[in-house]
């Protein structure tokens, strides 16, 4: 059977090849992300730069009060008391302005940071929320941590500073060169050619292995945050198991690794780096423009009094140079950071017809038609030609051994990820021509894992239905077994999740994720192992809610314990993605199959430890 239609495919491969794009986009591409990114603060970046071009302007004046200064000496006269006096005071106040308004300046385009990392955080958040989740189980959390964090941060120098620093960079040589030219564009041509040689020479060297070097450090700079976000998550088994050296393994590798290729890249430039600093620098300026001047004046070229301007100001011209060099390596790091951005915002969202419908009302029945469906192309199927029909109120149980496909048969009803082949329909609609607000809206999903937000339990509960009155929240919260033990709380439902008054047990967690459901009042409820992790007394308030929960509703639920869901409707068996056998408790142990085993074996081990559970449903 041929597992991915040609559709299915295209999906795949296009996804792949977002993957293989290891930040080499497009410059265009990453112009326009850019562009995109920072919309928001186009304004203020531009009056940043606007700014400093003022700034260069009046940082110009005291050069040119010194070198007129100069010249009327070398004429044999100078300047009366007051003109003097005038000439030095309007020095100083435009140096201080010039200082000011380059400082304001940089100050505006930080503002306009604050901006862009806003809106870049809300295109991501909004990009992910569109994701297949698939995309989330095939990576570690800290690529999404940083895309959102680390290179949303590591742009900060593209938008805070280099705005005003370019501007400046550029017309700091670039005002004096004209200048210098309209003196004598002789010695001028002989500044500028020696700089455009000194830097010809140098950059190649600079440069060397960039590409390399840039993909080497972005790779370790991801292994190094996945390596932290690993030895977080699992701190409390690592040191129960006083296993934190070994633990530690990974994370110090990869700091190594990050630090290895650091060192590399900054041995390969420091040297070249240097060499450019060295020969650009004001003493080596200085001696090249008097040695350029007693050439030209001992030739009868131009007179003492036409170097002066370039004796005062062409030491300073390469400093525009230095300026633009040492902001490179922050910049290119900024360029693999919108890179990284470039390759995330590339994964496909789950697709969407722009002329897609609601969902009908009512109860509802959930079709699976020939469904297959597998995480990428070359992995083996995760779901194998499902077909089956969930009627309208009825409860159905899917048992079956780990990597069976229960968990990805029921995040398939509410879209967390499109089926290959085949089609999932709820109340006839092919999920596919259905809007994805409408889908969610009719289906609720309470995880095996509780995710409880850091803001109120009042917040956590409305947070599918936001305009849900108190009343409504307060019957839901006692239809969950949870009300009373809010009601200890300080704050009782204005309690924050998270806070010193706001901890809750993973039992109690699970009853606000019941509550939650309850207030969506979704037709169809999807229930992924939603007691695995209760104690017992959790356990009993657990089922008591969930018994209010699926009462009149369309309800799949995943189940290891057999003798939680006996009284289910429809038990499906499940194993290597198929339904392998389907029907009542009692029919299934009469057919002695796959299920009776399963039965035989969790009746004997709870035998043996004493243990009776209680229905689920």
């Amino acid at each position: 059977m041929k597992l991915v239609s040609e559709g299915a495919e295209g999906r795949i491969e296009a996804t792949g090849e977002a993957k293989a794009r290891s930040g080499a986009a497009p410059a265009k591409g990453l112009k326009d992300l850019y562009l995109r990114l920072t919309r928001p603060a186009h304004g203020l970046i531009v009056q940043g730069m606007a700014l400093s071009a003022l700034s260069v302007a009046f940082g110009f004046v005291p050069y040119l009060v010194a070198i007129a200064i100069a010249q009327k000496a070398l004429a044999g006269s100078m300047f009366d008391a007051q003109a003097l006096a005038l000439m030095v005071g309007a020095s100083v106040v435009c140096a201080v302005a010039s200082r000011l308004l380059f400082g304001i300046g940089t100050g505006v385009c930080h503002r306009a940071d604050a901006d862009f990392r806003v809106n870049a955080r809300h295109i991501l958040l909004d990009h992910f929320s569109r994701l297949p989740l698939g995309w989330f189980s095939d990576r570690t959390s800290s690529e999404a941590k940083q895309a959102v964090s680390d290179d949303v941060l590591g742009m900060h120098q593209s938008v805070g500073h280099a705005p005003t620093d370019l501007v400046n960079a550029v017309l700091t040589p670039l005002v004096p060169l004209a200048y210098l030219f309209a003196v004598d564009w002789r010695l001028s041509l002989l500044l500028v050619g020696y700089l455009v040689v000194v830097v010809a020479v140098s950059m190649p060297f600079m440069m060397r292995d960039y590409s390399s070097l840039s993909k080497q450090y972005n790779a370790a700079n991801v292994e190094l945050s996945a390596s932290v976000v690993e030895m977080v998550e699992g701190i409390e088994v690592v040191k129960a198991f006083g296993s934190s050296k070994r633990a530690g393994g990974r994370f110090r590798a990869a700091a190594q690794n990050l630090a290895d290729v650091t060192y590399t890249w900054t041995k390969l430039s420091a040297g070249p780096f240097s060499l450019l600093a060295a020969s650009i620098s004001p003493g080596m300026m200085l001696a090249l423009i008097g040695l350029a001047s007693c050439l030209f004046v001992m030739n009868g070229w131009c007179d003492f009094a036409t170097c002066v301007p370039f004796l005062v100001l062409g030491a300073n011209i390469p400093s525009g140079i230095m300026a633009v060099s040492a902001s490179m390596g922050f910049l290119r790091l900024a360029k693999q950071n919108l890179e990284h951005i470039a390759e995330v915002l590339a994964v496909d969202h789950l697709p969407e017809k722009g002329d897609a419908e609601d969902l009908p009302s009512g109860g509802l029945d959930v079709v699976f038609d020939r469904v297959s469906f597998a995480y990428s192309s070359d992995s083996s199927p995760a779901l194998c030609d499902i077909d089956v029909r969930l009627a309208p109120g009825t409860v159905t149980a899917l048992v079956g051994g780990s990597g069976s496909g229960k968990t990805t048969f029921a995040r398939l009803i509410p879209r967390f990820w499109d089926p290959v082949s085949g089609a999932v329909r709820i109340g006839g609609k092919d999920l596919r021509e259905a809007s994805s607000e409408s889908v969610l809206s009719k289906a609720a999903v309470v995880f095996q894992e509780s995710m409880m937000l850091g803001v109120s339990i009042r917040d956590n509960i409305k947070l599918a239905r936001p305009a849900a009155s108190d009343a409504e929240m307060v019957e839901a919260a006692k239809a969950a077994q949870i009300h009373e033990r809010i009601m200890e709380l300080p704050l009782g439902y204005d309690t924050v999740i998270g806070s010193s008054d706001g901890s809750l047990s993973g039992g109690e967690a699970q009853r606000v994720a019941i509550a939650r459901a309850l207030i969506q009042d979704a037709p169809i409820l999807v229930l992924d192992e939603a007691t695995a992790h209760a104690d017992p007394e959790n356990e009993t308030a657990i089922q008591e809610a969930l018994g209010n929960l699926v009462r009149g509703r369309t309800t799949v639920v995943i189940a290891h314990r057999l003798n939680t869901v006996i009284h289910a409707d429809r038990i499906l068996v499940m194993e290597s993605g198929r339904i392998v056998e389907e029907g009542t408790h009692e029919q299934l142990l009469e057919a002695r199959g796959r299920y009776a085993g399963l039965w035989e074996a969790q009746q004997a081990g709870a035998c043996f430890a004493g243990h009776d559970g209680k229905d689920l449903v």
